[in-house]
């Protein structure tokens, strides 16, 4: 027991690496295993917001449900993806209703390309690009 204790350090710089590699390794598993609406999701929650460094999940985080903490009427639907019946690509929706009225932003995800393109204004407002 002492011989293991006073090797500890080689303990470490072996256990620790080891350690990431095996939870990377699951980490991809599992995305690879996500069903592509879940994909195109995170594609849209991690994409570049219109706010210098933040993701659009991280800019709705900072208004949206800022304002229902603040203690705003809001109702929030959340986010949903479908296929169109014609297309390849998904459409991604955040959804929330507040005292004027429901709110929809709708994305265009295409997962094999990695390309977000918002597709309304709500979308454009929330969004880098376009």
């Amino acid at each position: 027991m002492k011989r293991l204790l006073s090797n500890w350090p080689k303990l470490v710089f072996i256990l620790v690496p080891f350690c990431i590699v095996v939870v990377d390794g699951a980490v991809l598993v599992h995305e690879r295993h996500q069903p592509e609406t879940e994909k195109a999701i995170r594609m849209v929650r991690e994409s570049v917001s219109r706010k210098e460094s933040f993701t659009v999940q991280q800019y709705l985080y900072a208004t949206v449900y800022h304002r229902k903490t603040a203690g705003d009427e809001i109702s929030i639907e959340g986010w949903r993806a479908y296929r169109p019946p014609n297309g390849e690509d998904y459409m991604v929706e955040f959804s929330f209703t507040d005292a004027d009225g429901r709110h929809v932003a709708t994305w265009r995800a295409e997962v094999g390309k990695r390309s977000v393109l918002p597709q309304d204004q709500l979308a454009r407002d929330l969004s880098w690009r376009q």
